[in-house]
């Protein structure tokens, strides 16, 4: 199992689990055993360009890399989990990627372009990357206070409610983040299931946050799927 996060505050408690492996695509690497799972774990740096590089780099390196988990915090919608609570992706959704107009905003099927795939013959995937139903499943039984929802990937992050609810109410999303979609679709192109895990760190639209609870919300539900509870 691939593990990749942002920052090392995602990834403080698993760290101790692990050795230290030097550098993967010019990115921190840790590796070892979590309980029932070899992981390998990378820090990516924050945003969409850093995380799709970084685990570009890992699945060009680990061919033995059966699956890749995103882990982390995330800014909770109006209608999504409360601080604290840990969430299990249902899909992830490039969420600002597409086409603004004046009155209006279009998304990539609209616009008849795809992701997804680079050869013929395959179902063209645009925003939106559906999570392995089999890995979530693993998850939710191993961790009952999971809740399921949809994660909003963003370039811009809502700095207010309005904005917030915007994209919220396009996607039909809980969550918000900056990275999760391009590990999704980078796990996409190399075939590999794919899920995230991430903890509520703040309200979307409020700048204030605690770091601290929503990454190690994400955390221990990862230790607990991994049989480490």
């Amino acid at each position: 199992m691939l593990i990749t996060a942002a920052m090392p505050a995602e990834v403080e408690l698993i760290i101790p689990h692990l050795k230290k492996a030097g550098n993967l695509g010019r990115r921190p690497f840790w590796h070892g055993r979590l309980g029932k799972e070899k992981v390998w774990l990378l820090l990516t740096g924050l945003g969409m360009v850093n995380a799709a590089q970084a685990v570009t780099a890992a699945l060009e390196n680990l061919v033995s890399c059966r699956v890749v988990l995103n882990i982390g915090c995330a800014g909770a919608y109006e209608s999504g989990p409360g601080l604290g609570q840990a969430v299990v992706a249902e899909r992830v959704v490039l969420a600002d990627m597409g086409v603004v107009e004046k009155h209006s905003w279009r998304d990539l099927s609209a616009i008849k372009i795809p992701l997804l795939p680079l050869t013929e013959g395959q179902k063209p995937v645009f925003n939106v990357f559906e999570c392995d139903p089999g890995l979530n499943r693993g998850f939710l039984k191993s961790c009952p206070d999971l809740t399921t929802g949809v994660f909003a990937t963003v370039n811009q992050v809502s700095g207010d409610i309005e904005s917030a609810r915007v994209v919220a109410r396009r996607w039909q999303a809980q969550l918000e983040d900056m990275e999760t979609a391009a590990v999704a679709q980078v796990a996409a192109l190399y075939q590999k299931p794919f899920t995230s895990v991430r903890g509520v760190s703040n309200l979307a639209g409020d700048r204030h946050l605690d770091l601290k609870i929503g990454a190690e919300a994400a955390q221990r539900a990862v230790l607990a799927y991994c049989g480490l509870n």
